[in-house]
């Protein structure tokens, strides 16, 4: 039978050939047959010459690429096919048989979008199964565009496709589709209420505009409904972390770890909680696991080396006097911060840790002993360390300073060694005078914290003594003694609770207001509804104050705005015993205030920023929101920032004075001014001009 058509076939090329017509169908036909007849060589001869008859023949560069193909020359038989293709740009057997070619050859990219092309061409090659496993592969090539195709398209064959639904929102997420993504991940909750990965998706979706209450209920139900899911279990951990919930973020940090042994993230998580949780030890091993798995996060160092200086601490506190020959590890935490400053060397705080760290093992140790210890962790070159010196200097770090300007100009452990360290005359004259100011300023430092101290002894009543050595001394990183410090200067000035309820401020530039806080906002304490707001909230002390003396009313509250609370905050609040009547707003304060009811608060507190026109604006979003008859506080009335010139604080407040006019009247200017919101004359024919007469209208 073969012999019969090849006989045929050879005829109808020689009568093709006599008549100088069909030649290259007839060429085509010779080629198929010998093909089939596995000469390979006779077929592509025959192919070719069908093509050199007629040279934009598509069909016969695809046979010759199957020719090519059942030959396993991938690279030729794909180069013959995409010139099929050019030649035939419609035709979906070549895309399917191209996308077969490129999976030969391991392009997986090139595969997945010939099956797509194929696809498009002849939708009736589509299921759902295809599609989606289609649509996962682009998507995992970068190819959003024809991923969302694919799932859209799986959804049309299938409607109750829920893991179509699912993988439609991270790819329109990934595309900051943020609304059809949320669409898309109900979706598939409403076919499957169950899908955990789609509460996940609703999570991330919530967190990112700022959502914090959904995205944690979100990410709860998600680990709820799978037990397993590494990633929810993270991004559940992460936020109760974020949100300072520190007991309920162990247990679901705990698990994120046993999930993804091999993430450091989730050790950085778990070491981090159990740093706050005061369990310092435990945060050292875990943080030190974080760090094996990623020894280029700065964070981690950085907590570790916290960790570390707790543990030093709780250790110096229990030795009696009779043991403190014990060495003082400080030296793993310095090691630590110094490893983080070499990873990024502006995290905020780390040079008051650091030199907090070496003043307590130069206590410990000494001077020579500290310096070999630094020369042996081989951190790096003279510039390294007169940097860190200067680091540690602007921050009044002098002992640590003064440890590093000798790292500095000794180089390893030698004067003669400076040769190595390319360091000139001139160099070595610049790191000498630094050296002496940092010299200077310990001196000065220590002088002054003397005196201090002796004021103190000479004069027990002067509260401002107090509050002026606590500042000194948080400065320095010693915030045991400074908050107790601080307690007693808030007692002195008729804060009993300061004490009482056990605040922990580190800082005070509070206290000294009190006594005009107690007179110009008595009209307001202990009444019903009544509503204060605050801008920049720092630990607590003022939002401490308003709800121990003021707001002390069931039904009056206290509304804070902070981009960054600080970790204290939360603890001082909870403190007062009235932390239920707080509502803690994080964010810019311009975007927050925009958010809030007009005429909602009585007592506006602003204490953010404190260049001019952030104040001018803060003040213009928060007058909107005061009643009439309320008072708006602004504090550092004075203050003036040498970085930032023409922005002082009293512009911005005297330009939003001069805006509202006689809308206003000023009730007490010094280094606070308080002003008072004048009642509308369609409401009332007198102005209100104290508040005195506000009081008596309100009782």
């Amino acid at each position: 039978m073969v012999t019969t058509h090849l006989s045929d076939a050879i005829a109808i090329c020689e009568q093709a050939l006599t008549r100088e017509a069909n030649i290259s169908d007839a060429c085509q036909r010779l080629g198929h047959i010998l093909q089939g007849m596995g000469k390979f060589q006779e077929a592509v001869s025959w192919h070719t010459y069908a093509l050199q008859q007629q040279p934009n023949l598509a069909t016969v560069y695809a046979d010759l690429g199957k020719l090519q193909a059942s030959q396993q020359q991938w690279q030729q038989a794909i180069a013959l096919c995409e010139k099929a293709l050019q030649l035939d740009p419609n035709n979906p057997e070549l895309c399917r048989h191209l996308a077969s070619l490129y999976g030969r050859v391991g392009q997986q990219a090139e595969a997945a979008l010939y099956r797509y092309r194929a696809v498009t061409l002849n939708p009736r090659w589509a299921n759902p199964k295809n599609q989606l496993i289609l649509g996962n592969t682009l998507f995992a090539e970068g190819k959003l565009e024809e991923a969302i195709d694919c799932y859209q398209r799986g959804i049309q064959l299938r409607p109750n496709f829920y893991e179509a639904y699912y993988n439609l929102g991270v790819a329109l997420a990934e595309q900051e589709q943020w609304q059809k993504a949320h669409t898309a991940f109900l979706q598939a909750l409403e076919i499957n209420p169950d899908h955990g990965a789609s509460c996940y998706g609703l999570g991330k979706l919530a967190e990112r505009q700022g959502n914090t209450a959904e995205a944690l209920s979100y990410y709860e139900r998600s680990a709820t409904l799978d037990p397993n899911a590494a990633d929810a279990h993270y991004a559940l951990g992460t936020l109760l972390l974020n949100l300072r919930q520190w007991h309920n973020a162990e247990g679901v940090c705990r698990h994120a770890v046993e999930l993804n042994p091999n993430f450091s993230w989730t050790y950085h998580n778990l070491g981090y909680v159990l740093l706050k949780l005061n369990r310092w030890t435990e945060a050292a091993i875990v943080l030190r696991q974080a760090i094996a798995l990623n020894p280029d996060s700065a964070w981690s160092y950085y907590h570790l080396g916290t960790a570390l200086s707790r543990q030093a601490l709780s250790r110096e506190a229990a030795l009696d006097q009779t043991s403190l020959h014990l060495p003082h590890p400080w030296q793993e935490a310095i090691a630590a911060f110094l490893s983080a400053i070499q990873l990024q060397s502006d995290l905020a705080g780390v040079y008051t840790h650091l030199g907090r760290a070496l003043r307590h093992q130069l206590h410990a140790e000494g001077r020579e002993a500290t310096l070999r210890f630094c020369q042996s962790i081989q951190l790096g070159h003279s510039g390294f360390y007169a940097q860190v010196a200067r680091n540690l200097a602007q921050v009044q770090q002098f002992d640590g300073a003064i440890v590093f300007w000798d790292l500095a100009l000794s180089g390893r452990s030698h004067l003669a060694n400076l040769a190595q360290e390319n360091l000139t005359e001139s160099d070595i004259l610049v790191l000498q005078q630094q050296q002496a100011q940092s010299t200077a300023g310990k001196q000065q430092m220590d002088a002054t914290i003397a005196s201090h101290r002796l004021e103190i002894q000479q004069q027990p009543h002067a509260d401002w003594l107090y509050t002026q050595l606590g500042n000194l001394l948080a400065d320095q990183g010693e915030t045991e003694e400074a908050i107790a410090l601080h307690r007693q200067a808030g007692q002195l000035r008729g804060w009993h609770y300061a004490a009482e309820r056990h605040y922990q401020f580190t800082h005070d530039w509070f206290t000294y207001n009190i006594s005009v806080w107690a007179t110009y906002l008595e009209p307001f304490a202990h009444l019903p509804q009544v509503r204060a707001l605050e801008v920049g909230s720092f630990e607590g002390m003022s939002a401490c104050w308003l709800l121990d003396h003021i707001l002390t009313h069931p039904l009056s509250t206290l509304t804070c705005i902070d981009q960054y609370f600080q970790e204290a905050f939360e603890f001082n609040v909870a403190q007062t015993g009235a932390g239920d009547r707080l509502n803690q707003l994080t964010g810019d304060s311009h975007k927050v205030l925009a958010t809030l009811v007009p005429e909602t608060y009585d007592i506006v507190y602003i204490d953010g920023c404190h260049l001019a026109s952030h104040v001018q604006i803060d003040a213009q979003l928060s007058w909107k929101l005061l009643k009439a008859g309320g008072v708006l506080i602004f504090d550092d009335y004075k203050w003036t920032d040498p970085n930032h010139p023409g922005q002082d604080t009293q512009l911005g407040i005297d330009a939003f004075i001069n805006s509202v006019g006689n809308q206003a009247t000023i009730v007490h200017q010094d280094y606070q001014i308080i002003i008072q919101k004048l009642r509308k004359a369609h409401l009332f024919r007198e102005s209100v001009t104290s508040l005195e007469e506000y009081r008596s209208r309100r009782i």
